[in-house]
């Protein structure tokens, strides 16, 4: 009778630990939500409505360059092209499709092609992190085909081309479709009728007729987040930081962004007082009215600033005054001293002191944005912690049943 009961608790326990174990794997959210790479049988998604270009260096953040919208897309040159696929199933896919070439896309958002390292694709029916990821040499730098003649020279039992598979071949661009028309076993593109279900789609050709790469051309994009090589702006200045100018005036002012290794040295332009001094998008200074207005550059990619002063008291003056007053424009030369104030204790903000031993002061200072901890593109780690709970429970286990066989040695 004790063997049977102790064959009986012994399968008792090994019920109770593959229950625990099963509990704990299907709690993973890997197991769960498999990867974006997964996510291509049976996903579910919804048409998007705008298309983010991001950028940004290895793990990121990534910064805004541009949303587009369909009225956007509307605004750009328009491609209509036919596209051939090989899905895992080993079927041909004929997709007739009406979009923006990537390229075009890029530059139009202002982004340094030549700089691309990897493209991260997000889709709306991946909630965490992209579908997929793709190298600007494989996306943009290998040539890639559509091949007309591929869909009726396929051999479906032995999924393999048949002879004259590659006749009328053409070479493609990759592009982002807003509607297209998929169609799987139709050896003909149809482009008299579009879907936009499916919007915004990245097509692009095959690099053979054996390339299985149905499952690359994602849909429901919402989000290109482009990693870029080289590093980011550390710092940015203006050739001039105070100008005297007459109403009707105008001025060009330079930005330095530096280093010189930096990548990405695109930036914005922006005016304190539109109605005194406007700037546009290449740092042109036009002074439109009587006052004081503060002209601030900021990089893309970091947001650094710099800023220069239009119609306001020569800082030069400024700090000879110790009284602060100046005898003309009182109300402009307080704007302006705000406005220093302001700057100045930004960069206070930046300095963090710490207390030593002895009287001492030591100084932190922020560390430059190409020494900054970046973030990781995968943005999921909760394994850790299923794992401490999975191995404290075995433990626990583990060690009530040690307990169970002394007692019953004792008992004997």
């Amino acid at each position: 009778m004790r063997v049977k009961k102790c064959r009986a608790n012994s399968g008792l326990n090994q019920l109770i630990t593959f229950v625990l174990m099963g509990i704990m794997l299907f709690s993973l959210p890997g197991f769960v939500h498999p990867s974006p790479a997964g996510a291509v049988c049976g996903s579910v998604g919804v048409p998007s409505d705008t298309l983010t270009i991001k950028v940004g260096y290895f793990g990121g953040p990534y910064y805004t360059k541009k949303v587009y919208t369909l009225t956007d897309f509307d605004t750009l040159f328009q491609v209509q092209q036919a596209y051939t696929f090989m899905d895992s199933m080993g079927a041909i896919c004929v997709d007739a499709a009406v979009g923006v070439k990537l390229s075009d896309l890029l530059i139009d958002a202002g982004v340094d092609v030549n700089s691309i390292q990897t493209f991260y694709i997000n889709t709306n029916d991946v909630e965490v992190g992209w579908y997929i990821n793709l190298d600007r040499s494989e996306l943009l730098d290998t040539p890639r085909y559509y091949y007309p003649s591929l869909p009726s020279h396929w051999d479906y039992d032995t999924k393999s081309p048949k002879e004259g598979a590659l006749d009328g071949a053409v070479r493609v661009e990759p592009i982002i479709a807003y509607k297209d028309n998929w169609r799987r076993y139709d050896p003909t593109p149809h482009f008299d009728n579009y879907d936009t279900s499916s919007r915004f789609r990245l097509l692009f050709g095959q690099k053979n007729v054996l390339e299985d790469n149905a499952y690359q051309s994602a849909k429901w994009i919402h989000t290109i987040e482009i990693m870029l090589g080289g590093m980011p702006p550390a710092q940015v200045s203006l050739d001039q930081d105070w100008v005297n100018l007459k109403v009707g005036s105008t001025v060009q002012l330079t930005e330095i962004v530096g280093p010189d290794e930096a990548t990405d040295k695109s930036v914005s332009w922006s005016s304190s007082n539109p109605d005194a001094a406007i700037v546009d998008e290449n740092g042109l200074v036009t002074v439109v009215g009587e006052g004081t207005a503060v002209i601030t550059v900021t990089t893309i990619v970091g947001e650094l600033t710099a800023s220069c002063i239009v119609n306001g008291p020569d800082q030069s003056t400024v700090a000879q005054n110790s009284g602060g007053n100046l005898t003309d424009n009182s109300g402009e030369a307080a704007a302006i001293n705000n406005q220093q104030h302001l700057i100045e204790r930004e960069l206070a903000e930046n300095v963090v002191y710490l207390e030593e031993a002895g009287e001492q002061p030591w100084r932190v200072f922020e560390m430059s944005a190409d020494a900054v901890a970046l973030q990781q593109q995968e943005r999921d780690h909760v394994l850790d912690t299923y794992a401490a709970i999975l191995f404290l429970l075995l433990f626990i286990f583990g060690s009530g049943k040690r307990y169970i066989e002394y007692a019953r040695e004792v008992a004997m």
